[in-house]
């Protein structure tokens, strides 16, 4: 018995200390506006329909993140802190001042960083991502834009840090491709006309509008682009929850994957849309895609 009781105090001083401090997970600032405008009071645990205002990609991969952890049993405490920078949450997570990134990254962008992160099991499986070409409703010339040549006089903006966006628009050759570091700026460059469009996933919304605090942006009718990889959550190495943390997102995750979960989440935002089944996708050299996946 003495023995046996040696061993069980053995075994929980090897537990985590999950449940003792707040676990800080990032997430970006229009992403955690429209969390709270989706959640509108409601438990995010108790969340079945994920339709609704302030509905997007992003926004349920965080209610998507915290139903796995429950559905693995994990009692984690979570602080949700906003970062608008994706190579700033990068860094903090191969640092360990957070856990977790609370959106998915593409994980291309993650196995150059394999010696600091986790990576989960996709979330987004290859061939599920489709994009628009966004743009201001009063943009008639990017609008009525229809065959690729068209499309290319166009100028684009994204990001060099959103490698297979960026990669992907680079290959697709528009007249110009712009930098900027943030989302926030992306969407002030095409409403101030410097450039016509940014890629966004297809919306839930009305005519799949994205409606933002600036504006609305519509998707230029008719056409879309596909990204190639798969997309999955980021996990700190170096923090010192991040390998129970990792595993139990990650059992989480393929519980909510075998219920249809997932899925129906990404159908009911509108990112896996029926309505651009019919599109037409542009033409994109792979050469530029195909060999970033092979590295």
């Amino acid at each position: 018995m003495k023995r046996f009781l040696q061993k069980l105090i053995c075994l929980l001083t090897l537990l985590p200390a999950a449940y003792a401090d707040p676990l800080t997970v990032l997430v970006p600032p229009d992403v955690w506006e429209d969390y709270q405008t989706l959640l509108d009071g409601r438990d995010p645990l108790a969340i079945t329909d994920f339709s609704g205002p302030g509905s997007r990609r992003d926004v349920v991969e965080v209610i998507l993140m915290q139903q796995a952890l429950e559905r693995s049993r994990a009692d984690f405490e979570l602080t949700f802190v906003t970062e608008a920078d994706y190579e700033v949450t990068l860094k903090a997570l191969a640092e360990g001042t957070a856990i977790a990134s609370a959106t998915s990254a593409w994980l291309s962008d993650l196995t150059e960083r394999w010696q600091e992160l986790y990576i989960t099991t996709a979330v987004i499986e290859r061939g599920q991502f489709e994009a628009g070409f966004y743009t201001p409703v009063n943009n008639s010339q990017a609008l009525a834009a229809s065959t690729d040549s068209e499309l290319r006089r166009l100028r684009a903006i994204s990001s060099r840090n959103w490698a297979v966006d960026w990669e992907t628009l680079n290959a697709f050759g528009p007249q110009s491709l712009t930098h900027a570091d943030t989302w926030g700026d992306m969407v002030e460059a095409v409403f101030e006309g410097s450039q016509d469009y940014l890629l966004a996933p297809f919306q839930q919304s009305e005519g799949m509008q994205l409606q933002l605090d600036a504006g609305t942006l519509v998707p230029i009718p008719g056409v879309k682009i596909g990204l190639t990889g798969t997309r999955h959550f980021a996990i700190s190495r170096a923090h010192p929850e991040g390998s129970y943390f990792n595993s139990s997102l990650h059992l989480g995750l393929m519980r909510l994957k075998k219920a249809g979960v997932i899925t129906q989440a990404y159908k009911d935002a509108g990112f896996i849309n029926r309505r651009v089944e019919d599109w037409r996708a542009v033409t994109v050299d792979t050469l530029l895609t195909t060999n970033r996946e092979s590295r």
